[in-house]
């Protein structure tokens, strides 16, 4: 398991590469909706809505940290860390986690969660595709999420529907447009 999770990871570094190598491609739009969503945007808030109207943090906490990018050629990725963020294990190396005890990688893999995929739009319905490639979950390979979006000014919002916890949700991730630092 842990060394699908490690394979799953790797992809998602050079699907994050390749993502950055084609913000300097030109193959999507120059204009619409694609253009708008084009570059990288880190994480602002996820909040899941009940039926009832009640805002909760299930999953990711109330400030988790993330990134997602669209690139012009139409790849895709996103990486989420939860708050707290995960503290283990310990070391700065792909030896010290590989050595870590289960429990350790578990927590570490319980507090993050990534995938990638090639991206499309339904500028009709104000959707984007995320046709899933891989993912750190193996079951969500080969799917694909719709999310509603929305772009004001720098902000980007998805908001999905999802059935967890036995009931409908609502999950609504706000992002902001990445500038250097």
């Amino acid at each position: 398991m842990f060394t699908q999770t490690r394979m799953s990871l790797s992809a998602l570094v050079l699907a994050t590469l390749f993502s950055f190598y084609g913000l300097a491609q030109q193959s999507k739009s120059d204009a619409g909706p694609e253009k708008d969503l084009v570059g990288a945007w880190r994480l602002v808030s996820v909040e899941t809505i009940r039926p009832n109207g009640e805002i909760i943090y299930p999953f990711y906490g109330k400030h988790p940290e993330g990134l997602i990018i669209y690139d012009r050629s139409g790849w895709m990725s996103v990486q989420i860390v939860s708050d707290p963020q995960p503290t283990a294990p310990k070391g700065d190396s792909r030896d010290a986690f590989r050595s870590a005890p289960l429990e350790e990688k578990a927590a570490a893999a319980d507090g993050y969660y990534a995938y990638f995929g090639r991206w499309t739009i339904d500028a009709a319905a104000s959707t984007v595709t995320h046709h899933l490639k891989n993912s750190l979950y193996p079951g969500e390979r080969g799917s694909n999420f719709v999310r509603h979006f929305t772009v004001i000014g720098n902000r980007l919002t998805l908001i999905m529907k999802v059935h967890e916890m036995g009931e409908e949700h609502q999950r609504k991730l706000v992002w902001q447009r990445a500038t250097a630092e």
